[in-house]
């Protein structure tokens, strides 16, 4: 059970009331967070409304992974994939390169922008390492909104001060290091024979090694909103207990209902004088029921007619469609085929919906992912550029295609960054067009100088062994 200590050794008697106030602000969104948690594991309680499922509904499991599906779909639009130096003419220096390689930022960075879709916002933090036991000298962390909690400054676009806890791998979510952030300090606060107490308090300055990553915020909600929202929940909700529904009927119902004029109960007794029950008579292939044997009546057998599973498969279409609305996805990811599929200008408008959300996450969360970077580089850290994949996702041929077109206008230079950008280049493949353009750019030049120094000469000089020019005086 995750739980954090109320008093801390060695801290002062303000930052102990910044550390409550964090501390409690961290447990009353916990179980917000917990639940946007267990519908995108597939994992959330069914809210049953009392009167449309019967009792035995409580025993079947069934998941529906729209929630899921929300998510992951911006989430693979929001792709940052690169980095470069703001003038696009070197690579990138060792200590910058060194920083993503060590922290795997790249991905990282695609779980904290999932962690923020779901629970509206992610924290990032740049953090001492122990260099002794192996870490890198600088860690780039990632904090979930289950796990830390923060205050924010409007007039500094920042954080003002955060808590950020990290948790033991035991499914248990033991707290085994705090962290402290202020304008002031850090405090690094750990578990000791007495307690927990400060082991470490390093000073800051500027803004806080602390940035937030959050979703569609505002002014009113600065951390931002889930992607899953209280109409996700509800229409998911609605489509297990379709999908349940749907389930109970094939199963006690596919065969049709029967009824029974002029008969008894003693009919439905097996030998030792116990009711058999109905699901058994609903389900027996062959119902055999003798003629009443003192007045030679007959009884009378019926069945209505077998219900249809069309008002499930109307509801959950309807559902499906609020679905999608509500959260810009085009009806048939939701994998609910319909009579007339959707056409294609409905699939363009919602993915150009999707383009604009991914679009505006790249620049919420680039500043941020900029900020922490500086931090974590320090006073030598060059200006950098991030490379964001292209949310539209189109095809290399599309890409290349459009690209042509520009440089072919004269528009774009063949060989510069905005071009590179557009066509989705990795960063080793850019630094393989770096180098080859530095080989070509130097036998241009030494070409240039060979021309010169045949025309001070009369061109009278030839070429000697290996093309390499000698001149004589």
């Amino acid at each position: 059970m995750f739980t954090l200590p109320q008093m801390v050794q060695g801290m002062s008697l303000d930052d102990l009331t910044l550390y409550r106030t964090l501390k409690k602000r961290l447990m009353d969104k916990r179980r917000r967070n917990n639940l946007r948690n267990a519908y995108y594991d597939g994992k959330n309680e069914l809210h049953d409304i009392g009167y449309s499922l019967p009792h035995v509904a409580s025993d079947i499991d069934i998941v529906v992974g729209w929630p899921e599906k929300a998510v992951d779909v911006l989430a693979n639009r929001i792709i940052m994939d690169g980095i470069r130096t703001a003038d696009g003419s070197k690579s990138l220096p060792d200590n910058v390169y060194q920083l993503i390689q060590d922290n795997a930022l790249f991905e990282s960075a695609a779980q904290a922008h999932k962690s923020a879709l779901v629970n509206s916002c992610a924290f990032i933090a740049a953090l001492a390492g122990d260099t002794t036991i192996g870490e890198p000298s600088t860690i780039i962390e990632v904090f979930t909104a289950d796990h830390a909690s923060g205050v924010w400054d409007a007039r500094r676009h920042g954080l003002e001060a955060a808590l950020l806890v990290e948790v033991a791998d035991d499914d248990k979510e033991t707290a085994s290091v705090i962290y402290m952030m202020t304008y002031e300090h850090t405090l690094v606060i750990e578990r000791a024979n007495r307690g927990w107490e400060v082991v470490s308090d390093q000073a800051n300055t500027g803004r806080i090694p602390c940035e937030l990553l959050a979703y569609r915020p505002d002014d009113r909600r600065p951390f931002g909103r889930s992607r899953i929202t209280r109409a996700v929940m509800s229409y998911t909700d609605s489509a297990v207990r379709t999908f349940l529904r749907s389930e109970l009927q094939a199963d006690l119902y596919s065969v049709g209902s029967r009824y029974l004029l002029g008969a008894d109960k003693s009919m439905f007794t097996d030998a030792q004088g116990n009711s058999i029950p109905k699901w058994k008579i609903l389900l027996d292939s062959v119902l055999v029921i003798p003629d009443n044997p003192k007045t030679g009546d007959r009884i009378e057998v019926g069945q209505f007619q077998q219900s249809s599973f069309q008002p499930h498969i109307d509801q959950l279409r309807n559902t499906a469609s609020l679905f999608a609305a509500a959260t810009s996805l085009p009806p048939d990811e939701l994998g609910v085929l319909t009579d007339n599929p959707s056409s294609a200008e409905a699939i363009d408008k919602a993915q150009k919906e999707l383009c604009l959300l991914a679009e505006s996450c790249q620049a919420s969360f680039g500043f941020a992912w900029l900020n922490i970077l500086k931090k974590a580089l320090g006073a030598d850290a060059p200006e950098l550029v991030l490379q964001w994949r292209n949310p539209a996702t189109p095809s290399r041929a599309a890409a290349a295609d459009a690209t042509t077109k520009l440089v072919s206008a004269g528009i774009l230079p063949a060989d510069s960054e905005v071009v590179y950008d557009m066509l989705d280049l990795t960063d080793d493949q850019r630094k393989s067009l770096r180098a080859y353009q530095q080989v070509k750019r130097a036998q241009e030049r030494l070409d240039q100088l060979y021309s010169q120094l045949d025309s001070v000469n009369g061109g009278s000089d030839g070429d000697v062994g290996n093309g390499v020019r000698e001149t004589t005086e």
